[in-house]
């Protein structure tokens, strides 16, 4: 109890589990609060470096009217989009809603519902587009020849070519959404003038509500570098005109942005996507250009990197979807400039499926006065946060994989060793029993020292084998420690027995002592008995296997039990005409058959025969000795080999005792020579069948 007191107290087998289950339910639950305080610090952060940007390039512009005003010799502003995209020339106005604010409206008054149109120009790469947009309550798409126009619905547009001089076309609606296009001379008429070589221009018609519309596309080669351009509608009806220059014979300069402007933003736009510079009247002063692309050779795939590509994949439309409008509900970039323009700060975060996310702020431009002189809008991609969230979330996935491995390799091994140590135990557990069924231990080793649930039932077991093994010391000890205690009384009756033999006595005595004589007689031989059984596995080590044929040894000893038995029995031997070679101790073999052959004459039925029968069987050899007479209980027919077992209800006819120790003597011997006992009942029920089993010598 002392060293049990002294030894390390340790946590319970059901503590640690519960302890582990916790651990491991944790980690999911910290990834999942890291990844949302990261995507937060992230957004966050890319908001205020953005806003900040986005006040220090407002700031660069601070009170720089110059800027963001246009010169008078100019002419009308005529606002010019940068497309990112080429526009599809099908006469639609879809494409053009995006840049409703920069649409400029002729004639130039307020609440004006009568003949007019709007003008939205934006360029891209090569090429000018242009959406002139009629207003004409009575549109004229009548067929023909034409030689002039003043009888006709057109749109009249000039420009200033490279040399100097000014083209002019007129433009044509037709049925079906033709427009039928010529080139002109200055008094409008086609017969003045040569003909393109290459028409620089494609037009499309559309009807529309309150008029119709023509959307354009012009070669810049055909224009001047300062892109000058003049529109001008034509009713037919009316025989009236308006001109988007009004009665002013100049052109639109279609570059309404500033060269400074632009300079100063493109040292700027290193770290941002876009940044564009607005006057008050939300006409685009100056832009940065998008950066080209670096066309890279493809990479093959392989199928590590397949995979890979698609959980980034998947992980990117999570992170965009859970992208939504920050700030107020501002979603449009009309919207933005607007609210800029009063004087407030604005921002934005667009976002789609398919990529093209973009973090918009709207910075106002002020000057000493403290009014707003112009806009800057700066657009940054989220594509680089986005791939900061997809780093951060990769590594954090990848640190949970490898927690979650470390716990599972913890978990492996916990159940292992746990696994392991219930091996030992069952292992050392089951050598402490030999073949025979004895302990050959009387302690186990292993386990008993550990404080916790297996060291408790190690504990245990060593304990129940500690008194089974002194049980069983106790009953091999038995049989010599009765010989040796009875004995000595014994030999004091037959001396006192023989001493009064001597003396003369009646017949009555003498038969009283006759009685008492075969008493002492039936005592020794069944002390005899115990005393061969316990000291017969000692003695068996001491003997040494030779070779033997089975088949003479089996007729000899037939012949002289045959003999011994006289007229009363009849013991009748089967054999082989071969040898039988088994590795034997002749005499060891003789007592177990001896055993046999007094169990059988026990049990006989009267004058029936005793067989002893030799057969091969495989690889081993088999010595039968049947009997004719009552069956056995074969259920019960394992525990006749166990030592003091016995079935009989009475002692044989002789007068001997019986505590089953014949047959535990049978089975001993046939163990001895690697064989067994078997017992078994005659297949015609005629009675029993004992035999004795032994491997073949090759």
């Amino acid at each position: 109890m002392a060293e049990l007191g002294k030894r390390k107290r340790r946590f319970k087998f059901s503590f640690q589990v519960l302890s582990l289950l916790m651990i491991m339910g944790a980690v999911p639950w910290f990834g999942y609060q890291f990844i949302s305080e990261a995507k937060q610090f992230l957004d966050s952060g890319q908001l205020i470096s953005q806003e900040q940007f986005g006040r220090s390039v407002a700031n660069t512009f601070y009170n720089q009217k110059k800027s963001l005003s246009l010169s008078l010799a100019a002419g009308a502003p005529l606002p010019k989009t940068y497309l990112s995209t080429a526009i599809r020339v099908d006469g639609s106005k879809q494409d053009w809603q995006d840049q409703s604010y920069r649409t400029t409206v002729f004639p130039q008054r307020v609440r004006f519902d009568g003949f007019g149109f709007s003008v939205a120009v934006g360029e891209h790469s090569d090429s000018l587009y242009g959406l002139i947009d009629v207003r004409d309550i009575d549109p004229d798409y009548d067929t023909g020849a034409i030689n002039g126009f003043d009888s006709r619905d057109h749109v009249r547009l000039e420009w200033v070519n490279r040399t100097g001089s000014i083209e002019r076309v007129a433009l044509v609606p037709q049925q079906g959404g033709f427009v039928a296009i010529f080139r002109v001379g200055a008094n409008w008429r086609r017969d003045t003038i040569d003909r393109f070589n290459k028409a620089p221009i494609e037009a499309v018609m559309m009807p529309t509500n309150k008029g119709y519309a023509i959307e354009v596309k012009i070669d810049k080669a055909y224009l001047g570098q300062k892109q000058e351009l003049r529109f001008s509608v034509f009713d037919g009806t009316t025989g009236s005109g308006l001109s988007s220059m009004g009665t002013s014979k100049g052109f639109h300069a279609l570059n309404t942005s500033s060269s400074e402007a632009n300079q100063r933003l493109e040292r700027l736009a290193k770290s941002v996507s876009y940044i564009a510079l607005y006057d008050i009247n939300f006409q685009l002063r100056a832009q940065t250009k998008a950066k080209p692309r670096a066309n890279r050779q493809p990479i093959p795939t392989t199928l590590w990197g397949a995979v890979t590509g698609l959980v980034d994949e998947a992980m990117i439309v999570l992170l965009r979807m859970s992208i939504g409008i920050v700030g107020d509900a501002i979603e449009t970039q009309e919207e933005i400039l607007v609210a800029a323009a009063q004087g407030e700060l604005a921002q934005a975060r667009w976002s789609s499926f398919s990529g093209g996310g973009f973090l918009v702020t709207a910075a106002p431009v002020l000057s000493d006065d403290g009014s707003v002189i112009g806009i800057v809008l700066v657009k940054q991609s989220t594509d680089e946060i986005l791939k900061l969230q997809l780093n951060s979330l990769q590594n954090i996935v990848l640190f949970s994989v490898i927690g979650i491995l470390l716990i599972s390799s913890f978990v492996f091994f916990l159940f292992w060793r746990l696994a392991y140590r219930v091996r030992k135990l069952r292992i050392e557990t089951a050598n402490m029993v030999n073949k025979e069924g004895r302990l050959v231990a009387n302690k186990m080793v292993g386990q008993v020292d550990r404080d916790d649930s297996i060291g408790d039932l190690a504990r245990s077991f060593s304990d129940v084998v500690s008194k089974l093994h002194e049980q069983q010391s106790f009953m091999a000890t038995m049989p010599r420690t009765l010989s040796h205690e009875i004995k000595n009384p014994l030999n004091a009756i037959s001396t006192s027995l023989e001493n009064i033999s001597d003396y003369p006595l009646d017949d009555e005595i003498k038969g009283y002592i006759d009685i008492a004589k075969r008493g002492l007689h039936r005592i020794e031989s069944i002390l005899s008995k115990l005393s061969s059984a316990a000291n017969l596995e000692q003695a068996l080590t001491n003997d040494e296997l030779e070779p033997l044929d089975l088949n003479h040894f089996l007729t000899l000893y037939c012949q002289h039990q045959h003999q011994l038995a006289g007229q009363k029995v009849v013991i009748n031997y089967v054999g082989i005409k071969n040898t039988a070679l088994v590795q034997a101790v002749d005499y060891r073999l003789e007592q177990a058959l001896d055993k046999l052959l007094d169990n059988a004459k026990d049990f006989q039925r009267q004058g029936t025969p005793i067989i002893v029968r030799l057969r091969a069987d495989k690889f081993d050899w088999f010595i039968d000795v049947e009997n004719q007479g009552e069956q056995i209980n074969l259920d019960e027919a394992d525990q006749l080999f166990q030592s003091m077992v016995t079935l009989r209800t009475q002692a044989s006819a002789g007068g001997d005792g019986h505590f089953g120790l014949g047959l535990f003597v049978v089975q001993t011997i046939a163990q001895f020579h690697k064989g067994a006992a078997q017992v078994s009942n005659l297949k015609d029920g005629s009675g029993v069948c004992f035999s004795i089993k032994l491997p073949t010598q090759f």
